[in-house]
């Protein structure tokens, strides 16, 4: 069984104008096979302070075909040799982050105009939400949708109110997560699917919240009836169960096992005294997204933070019995420094 890695990469905190995707063993996290794409860094508002940022985002797979994000756009690629069939683009695509494909379409999230919008396979808009127009907004403010997004650049300081970053559709409803204003106002909200569908713009009785107060919450993926989000401002990961309540939260730390697995004696000397003195491992340490649940294994994406020591992305390996750790895999690629995780998916067994 192997696991697809959507990846961004900088060099000296400058953005690397392509990312890869990588398909891993799930046993040993050795390298299968990579797929370079191309990917824009420059905003057309860089003078303004606009940056856009490099490489993959979003990945889901859907009847033998990968679905993967950039920035602007949507790569379609064949599953079996990896190679890329088709791109689409529509100029209310910006800051894309997760996206979820079915029947219906593409489903994706937009963050730069903090929307959810489903495209059909051709790149035509087919139903969309603009968070700033909901209750979520105060006050609330209405989006350019005539204007082109896509190469428009953000500076970063700050997060929009909502903040949308995955989308997934469970049963009858649509579940978004957003990552929130604040450090600790992250949420999860849901509306139907019909309504989205049928409705020229949805009401603000037709959204309601699964859950609210999370930590920089990202992704959202459903197993069974607990929904998993990753949490990049606390290091962790926590389970919301069918209670909306969070059921298990685990930060995602240093173990034991980093002791031996550090190359660069250096880095090693860093961790060592940073457990001396006992500093958070958020300075110098990881923070998480990308997440993926197969079987009895969870795998979990830790990326150096930014502007900080750069030390190896990594995945971890978590038992989802007993919550423990069971190895971590490293990854130094040369020619792609500073490597960072979005999305970790699990490649289904043709």
């Amino acid at each position: 069984m192997s696991l697809l890695v959507s990846t961004q990469s900088y060099k000296n905190d400058e953005p690397t104008p392509f990312g890869l995707l990588i398909e891993i063993d799930q046993t040993d996290g050795h390298i299968i096979n990579q797929l370079k794409i191309d990917t824009p860094v420059e905003a057309t508002n860089k003078n303004d302070g606009g940056r856009l940022k490099p490489g993959l985002r979003g990945l889901y797979e859907y009847q033998g075909k990968i679905y993967t994000a950039s920035w602007n756009k949507i790569f379609i690629i064949d599953k079996q040799n990896l190679e890329i069939e088709k791109e689409i683009s529509h100029q209310w695509m910006s800051d894309l982050h997760g996206i979820y494909v079915d029947q219906q379409g593409i489903w994706v999230t937009s963050s730069y105009p903090d929307a959810v919008i489903l495209y059909d396979f051709e790149g035509t808009p087919l139903a969309s939400l603009w968070m700033p127009e909901t209750k979520f907004y105060t006050p609330r403010s209405e989006v350019d949708k005539e204007m082109d997004w896509r190469f428009k650049g953000k500076d970063f300081r700050g997060f929009r109110q909502y903040h949308v970053n995955h989308v997934e559709v469970k049963d009858e409803y649509v579940y978004v997560t957003g990552r929130g204003e604040k450090n600790n106002n992250g949420r999860i909200c849901k509306f139907k699917k019909e309504d989205f569908l049928n409705k020229k713009a949805l009401e603000d009785g037709d959204i309601s919240l699964h859950y609210q107060g999370l930590f920089g919450p990202h992704d959202g993926l459903w197993d069974g009836d607990t929904v998993w989000v990753t949490e990049t401002n606390n290091l962790s990961i926590a389970a919301i169960n069918s209670n909306q309540k969070v059921g298990f939260r685990k930060r995602v730390t240093a173990s034991e096992k980093d002791r031996i697995r550090y190359d660069n004696f250096k880095e090693f000397l860093k961790f060592t005294y940073r457990k001396m003195i006992g500093q958070s491992d958020k300075r110098g340490g990881y923070w998480t997204r990308g997440l993926c649940i197969n079987g009895d294994d969870i795998f979990v994406g830790q990326s150096a933070w930014a502007g900080d020591d750069k030390g190896l992305a990594r995945i971890v390996k978590i038992d989802k019995s007993t919550r423990l750790i069971k190895d971590c895999f490293y990854y130094d690629i040369p020619e792609y420094p500073e490597m960072r995780i979005y999305q970790i998916i699990s490649l289904k067994t043709d």
